[in-house]
């Protein structure tokens, strides 16, 4: 799926959807950050939009309590993403979020919650992601969507079943973004998955470390760069970067 857009001018305004894993908890960078400071090195004009700024208060039982405990908030930290958050939810609010915030590019990574928490199958999942692709469109009929596979993590490989739905759902992922691709409202996947290994690239065995912030935001930018004109690939090898203190991460009962 290759677009025919030219890439705008002026201001690109990227909005970023997601759960956990873009959201971030305390003391990440995240992989917002990552995409932002390889796309403004690369001399893009970018402005992140969103109802958002934080990150998740780790450091609490809670879900949806704010953190701007950056590890650098120096950044654009505006985005759409939720601790927890599936397609089943989002499709139903994304419309409004598209309208209100005007993004030009949707990048997307969803899905894991709802394999997880909703124990959706494979055409609860599609008929999910159209009802999804469809709502972001009322709200910009032009909108660009990129939507990232998701990505490897320790229950998958502990668990063949859950493994076997992960694929089946990158695989619709793919097939339904193929099928909905138009011209007007081009749909390309970033491969988020394909450098990940959650048991190098996770804190917990689901949440991207630091190395797997980077692998996350390398997909969405060689994806920006390759199909739209925006930016750079991400440069390889990709470099060894701190990691967040264990001690961030500790959860208080």
């Amino acid at each position: 799926m290759s677009s025919s857009q030219p890439t705008p001018a002026g201001v690109v305004n990227l909005m970023i959807v997601g759960d956990s894993i873009s959201h971030g908890s305390s003391g990440d960078w995240t992989w917002r950050y990552r995409l932002y400071q390889h796309l403004r090195a690369h001399g893009v004009d970018l402005d992140f939009v969103g109802p958002k700024n934080d990150l998740d208060a780790i450091t609490t039982a809670q879900v949806g309590d704010g953190d701007v405990d950056y590890a650098d908030p120096q950044f654009d930290t505006d985005h759409d993403a939720q601790w927890g958050r599936p397609y089943c939810l989002e499709m139903n609010e994304i419309a409004a979020k598209v309208a209100a915030h005007r993004p030009d590019y949707l990048l997307v990574l969803l899905g894991i919650n709802d394999l997880f928490w909703y124990d959706h199958g494979p055409e609860q999942n599609e008929a999910n992601l159209r009802t999804f692709i469809a709502a972001a469109r009322t709200g910009n009929p032009g909108l660009r969507l990129v939507l990232g596979t998701l990505l490897d993590t320790h229950k998958a490989s502990v668990d063949p079943a859950f493994n076997a739905r992960v694929c089946e759902f990158n695989r619709c992922l793919i097939m339904t973004g193929c099928d909905l691709h138009t011209p007007q409202s081009p749909i390309v996947i970033a491969a988020t998955h394909a450098e990940f290994v959650a048991s190098a690239h996770t804190w917990d065995g689901t949440h991207p470390n630091a190395q797997g912030e980077l692998r996350i935001a390398a997909a969405f930018a060689d994806t920006l760069s390759g199909q739209f004109g925006i930016g750079a690939p991400y440069p390889r090898p990709f470099p060894t970067v701190a990691e967040v203190p264990v001690a961030a991460k500790k959860l208080i009962a």
